[in-house]
This record gives C-alpha cells, sequence and structure tokens, in this order.
C-alpha cells in the first residue's frame, strides 16, 4: 500500500481468492473499500496508527468479502523501508474456523462447568437428604425398639402375674393386671399403627385434588366423641377456603391436630378450640387450630414433629408419632406445619397448604 495515499500498489493470489475481487479490481482500492475495515473511519484510524507506531494489530478483525461472505482474520500491517522509499505491507491470515472452533471449545467448557455446578450441587442435596433420612432412621429404629420394648415387657409381666395368682389361690381377683395387659397392648397397637401410618405416608402415591376445608373440619369433628360440645368446646369461623390436597392425607392430619387439642389439657379444663383459616398471599391458604392446653416450651418448639417426641410422657398417653404424621402428610401435600406456642399458653398449630380459587 501506499504510505500516503493508503491504496493497494499490489496484491497476492491469496488476497484475491479471499476477498473475491481479481487482482486489477484490488489496485487503487483503500483497505475499507474492499470489506478489511468496518468503515472509513477505522481504517483512517488504523492508518493513524500505523503512521505514528509503524505497526498495526488485529487479532480478529471482521472480512466481508465481495460476494457478501464473512469471515475472521488476524491483520497485521507494518511500514518498512523498499529501495529508500517507505512502503506499508499488511499480511492477513483467515482465521474463520479456528475462531469457530474457539467459540465450540470455549461454550463447550461454559457448558461443561455449568452441568457441573449442577451436579455438585445435586449432589450436594442428594447427600444431605440423605443424611438427614439416615440420621431419622437411626433415630426410628432406636426409639422404636426403646417405646416398643416397655409394653411388651409390662404385658409379660402383668400376663404371669396373673397366671401365678390365678393358680396359686383360685380365687383372687385378677381384673386389675388384666385391665393393665389390655392397656398395654393398646398402646403398643397404637405404636405399631403409628408406624404403619408414617411409612405409608412416606411411599404411597399422593394425587391431589380441590378440597373444601370447612367440610373436611367439620367431618371429622362429627366422628370424634371427644370433640362433641358435652365434652369440648368447639369454634369454627367460617368461611375455611378451598386447598389442593389429599383428602386421606388431610383428614389425618386434622384428626392428629384435633386429638392433641384435646388431649393435652389440664384435667381440671375442658377443651377449648379455635379454627381459622387465613390468606398466606395468592398461592397458598393457612388454616389455624389453637387450644387451652399445657402448651410447648419454647426451646422444644422445634422438635415436637420430629419421631418419639413426648414432652410429657407421665402425664399424658401418646406413641410420639403423631405430629410426625402431620409433618409428613402435610409435606407430601407441597405444604407446611409449625406452631405457635409457650409453656401453659396453649399453642396454635398451623398448617399451610396451596388454595384453589373458585373463580378459576
Amino acid at each position: 500500500m501506499d504510505i500516503r495515499s493508503r491504496k493497494i500498489t499490489d496484491a497476492n493470489p491469496f488476497m484475491s481468492e479471499l476477498l473475491g475481487y481479481p487482482h486489477h479490481e484490488l489496485i487503487g482500492k483503500e483497505l475499507w473499500e474492499i470489506g478489511l475495515m468496518r468503515d472509513e473511519k477505522q481504517n483512517q484510524d488504523a492508518f493513524t496508527e500505523l503512521q505514528r507506531t509503524h505497526y498495526v494489530r488485529y487479532d480478529d478483525l471482521p472480512l466481508k468479502s465481495k460476494d457478501g461472505k464473512r469471515r475472521e482474520v488476524e491483520f497485521v500491517s507494518n511500514v518498512y523501508d523498499e529501495a529508500g522509499q517507505q512502503v506499508i505491507q499488511c499480511n492477513i491470515r483467515e482465521i474463520t474456523e479456528r475462531k469457530k472452533h474457539e467459540k465450540a471449545m470455549h461454550n463447550a467448557l461454559a457448558k461443561l462447568g455449568r452441568a457441573k455446578k449442577e451436579c455438585e450441587l445435586l449432589v450436594q442435596q442428594r447427600t444431605a437428604a440423605l443424611q438427614r433420612s439416615l440420621a431419622r432412621l437411626e433415630a426410628f429404629s432406636y426409639s422404636l425398639s426403646h417405646d416398643m420394648r416397655a409394653p411388651i415387657r409390662a404385658i409379660q409381666s402383668y400376663s404371669e402375674m396373673a397366671l401365678i395368682r390365678s393358680q396359686s389361690n383360685g380365687h383372687s381377683s385378677v381384673a386389675d393386671l388384666l385391665e393393665k395387659v389390655v392397656s398395654s397392648a393398646k398402646r403398643l397397637d397404637a405404636l405399631v399403627q403409628d408406624v404403619l401410618t408414617l411409612s405409608r405416608l412416606s411411599h404411597q402415591k399422593i394425587p391431589l385434588e380441590p378440597l373444601d376445608l370447612e367440610k373436611l373440619v367439620r367431618d371429622v369433628v362429627l366422628e370424634r366423641a371427644e370433640l362433641q360440645p358435652e365434652r369440648a368446646h368447639l369454634e369454627i369461623i367460617s368461611p375455611l377456603g378451598t386447598v389442593c390436597g389429599h383428602i386421606a392425607l388431610l383428614t389425618q392430619a386434622l384428626t392428629n391436630l384435633l386429638d392433641n387439642a384435646v388431649k393435652f389439657v389440664e384435667p381440671s379444663v375442658k377443651p377449648h378450640i379455635r379454627i381459622w383459616s387465613e390468606n398466606r398471599d395468592e398461592h397458598f391458604v393457612r388454616l389455624w387450630i389453637e387450644d387451652n392446653g399445657i402448651g410447648i416450651p419454647s426451646d422444644a418448639r422445634e422438635r415436637v414433629f420430629e419421631l418419639f417426641e413426648r414432652l410429657n410422657r407421665r402425664q399424658f398417653e401418646g406413641t410420639g408419632i403423631g405430629l410426625a404424621i402431620v409433618r409428613t402428610a402435610i409435606e407430601r401435600m407441597n405444604g407446611h406445619v409449625g406452631v405457635e406456642s409457650e409453656a401453659g399458653q396453649g399453642s396454635r398449630f398451623w398448617i399451610e397448604l396451596p388454595q384453589i380459587n373458585r373463580k378459576e
């Protein structure tokens, strides 16, 4: 190229092939006119830089050939002396394929990096879930064996005592002992039934459907003798709303919560239960069940939904699985469960489930 006019004075056959111009069409053109610069201004800026430093380099210069095809090239231009005259030499190498491979490699590495992060996160989540499951299983196995042994030993002991007394004198009353046998057997049966219920909740398929909360609550109340007016004061604040759930699971959860509401009160106190609901946002309904029971100490509120957590073993009968069943059932229905309580101040249990908008 001429250093003064910036016009091409000669070009090799490679340039004609690359740019699509025959040799005679290249002669007398500036670089921007044959697609080697974005526009005239870039051409002038490069020329100014070349005059100042005698060297210009572009590692990824876009090129547009005569037929409109776009390529990428490396462009190196320098000024040198030829027979006492300064001239500009431009060296061009096409790197379209190389850039395409580099881009593909970059995209592949980025995709691999994202996949690696996703796999790591998935492994972490599943590892954490597995650790929680194992911890629960260990606690379950220990507590189950411990809690089941007590009623079994009682059944065995009382039965042996009843047998010995009846054999020794033939007229001693064994009614009390047999009543204790029956009571212990009932405890064992309740424990086994709760364990089976919890096991089923963890594995069975859960088809969800719209459920009328108020109808379900009133049905549970009608079926429970301990919830009738002569034994408990019940207040239901309508309406309770419609949720997306499973009728058997929700019935089980409500039954357990209402049973606890009448069970865990002082002997001289008539149970008072208040039930209402509220919309948490556009997606969930929260159902509250408030009682006037013995309450839960603040340091135990997080534990009451765990397996075999019985805070009043001596005063109140129970298997310690009821609230674990409630939590499992509600979580299987994509919901949440919690409690607000203080010792001696009653409790307010809540369950939260996806709501159904009847207008839809």
